[in-house]
């Protein structure tokens, strides 16, 4: 015979399945005991998480669930289907948690119980387990009228995500109103949408005196195959059953189940000894060529050994001779690499600025300096700030945290040129350097001749050093393509 011990908010219920069927047992429990509670503070709660694998995944999951029920160790998580790939499947990241937070009945209940506890399952997934079934629409109210007491799981694309017990008379008009009042709570929390479609529901009872008043408020019933034509009188023994399979959803930590599980695996070691015993009769027969065969393989693993272990001394013996640790030639590929053979082309980026201020033969450049910036030092010497005018993104500069290349250098005017014709090339070489990708002026020459103008006059104008500085991705290849923005 197994057991079910069932909880409610008001009873306490033993049941035993034999040759009988389901009967109520008044004693104690003679075997492991199947848990079924049926209380208030049973909830869902969706999450997503990001695609972990192993033990990450395992840990985040924790401490969700540390989380979300911090007061009960009665919690588990289920894994809905995943509309996704094979490595959706594999790693998902939409998961369902649930949790008991009766802590203390559920505690004291399972010290009462002398048996062996197989697991506790809360009867809102037992409900969702039932609702899961492919012949029944995906957006579902499966409900459970008890004495007194009326239960209401919403499924949403086969997802548990609501369950509510309510203390309803058994009447149609009641039960009637605490579904539409579910209802109205998934509409305002946007889990259903508004509409006058007709919502599908299980109810697992006689329906007599509900049909009409569930069609006026726009809820049509549905029905499961296996009960059409025959329901069950009471609708907890099918529960009952799925609970005996011992289904997803089992909430009891593992020292609540360590009796059982221990006796099962004794069972297991026994079964496995008896196959272990017949293989080894079956197989005497064979044991000596075995034997041997064994003994030939570990000889050819031994000299595979032995020619591993000289090919190895022999490359030791190779390296030892260029006097270079390992280590230090891999560090050096690397600094090759990450240093070297990514340095920013400087050719590339001098033709660009030769290119800026090739549109007036008669200048010439004093003082050009070409340097790749240490990361985190300040650019320009860090003394100059960029034109805000001429920043296009602010607080984003092409190329981020990675390094940069710092350019500066100034220019010689020609004596003969007066302020407007010194100003206008001024102005056009900005123009020029602004269509350099990622060219971030820190000194503009432009800006300060301007100013020195308005200061001083001419005679200070044309005193004004005219000095550029800048800086550009310090990436190789980024230097080429003009795209007319600059920034701080």
């Amino acid at each position: 015979m197994k057991y079910v011990l069932y909880l409610s908010p008001t009873e306490r219920q033993l049941w035993g399945r034999g040759a009988q069927g389901w009967q109520r047992i008044p004693g104690e429990p003679g075997g492991p005991v199947w848990v079924i509670s049926d209380l208030v503070e049973e909830s869902f709660a969706a999450i997503r998480t990001p695609r972990l694998f192993g033990r990450d995944r395992a840990s985040y999951l924790a401490r969700q669930l540390a989380t979300r029920y911090p007061d009960t160790p009665y919690r588990n998580y289920l894994i809905p289907s995943q509309e996704d790939d094979l490595i959706g499947r594999i790693a998902p990241t939409r998961y369902v948690l649930l949790g008991v937070e009766a802590a203390e009945r559920l505690d004291s209940e399972l010290d009462a119980t002398r048996g062996p506890v197989a697991g506790v399952w809360p009867v809102s997934m037992l409900l969702a387990l039932l609702g899961r079934d492919r012949e029944l629409p995906p957006d579902l109210f499966v409900v459970l009228p008890g004495p007194g007491t009326l239960r209401i799981v919403f499924l949403k694309d086969r997802t548990p995500v609501l369950t509510r017990l309510t203390l309803t008379a058994n009447q149609p008009k009641p039960q009637v109103d605490e579904i539409v009042r579910t209802l109205r709570h998934l509409e305002n929390t946007q889990i259903v949408p508004r509409g006058r479609q007709d919502h599908p529901v299980l109810l697992l009872a006689d329906p007599g005196g509900l049909e009409g008043l569930l069609a006026v408020a726009h809820l049509r019933l549905v029905t499961l195959r296996p009960w059409t034509a025959a329901p069950p009188g009471d609708w907890r023994l099918p529960l009952f059953d799925l609970a005996l399979q011992s289904p997803a959803g089992q909430l009891a930590p593992l020292t609540r189940r360590s009796d059982y599980l221990v006796a099962r695996l004794s069972k297991a070691s026994l079964v496995l000894a008896a196959v272990i015993a017949l293989a080894g009769i079956a197989g005497a027969g064979n044991n000596l060529w075995s034997l041997f065969t064994m003994l030939g393989e570990s000889r050819r693993l031994d000299d595979s050994i032995q020619q591993i272990n000289a090919r190895i001394a022999a490359v030791e013996l190779d390296i030892a001779r260029y006097g270079v640790a390992p280590e230090d030639v891999q560090r050096a590929l690397a600094l090759n690499e990450e240093e070297i053979a990514s340095a920013p082309d400087m050719e590339r980026q001098l033709r660009r600025i030769a290119g800026a201020l090739a549109i007036d033969p008669n200048l010439r450049l004093k003082d050009l300096k070409w340097q790749l910036l240490a990361p985190g030092a300040p650019p320009c010497n860090a003394s100059a700030v960029p034109d805000p005018a001429a920043t296009a993104v602010p607080g984003q500069e092409a190329g981020g945290d990675k390094r940069k290349v710092e350019l500066s250098f100034e220019l010689a005017v020609p004596a003969s040129y007066g302020p407007r014709d010194r100003a206008q090339t001024l102005r056009n070489i900005f123009g020029e350097l602004a269509g350099i990708e990622g060219l971030v002026l820190w000194q503009d020459a432009n800006k300060d001749y301007a100013g020195g103008i308005l200061r001083g006059g001419s005679t200070l104008g044309a005193a004004t050093k005219l000095s550029w500085c800048m800086t550009l991705p310090g990436v190789s290849g980024n230097a080429d393509a003009p795209s007319g923005k600059s920034k701080p």
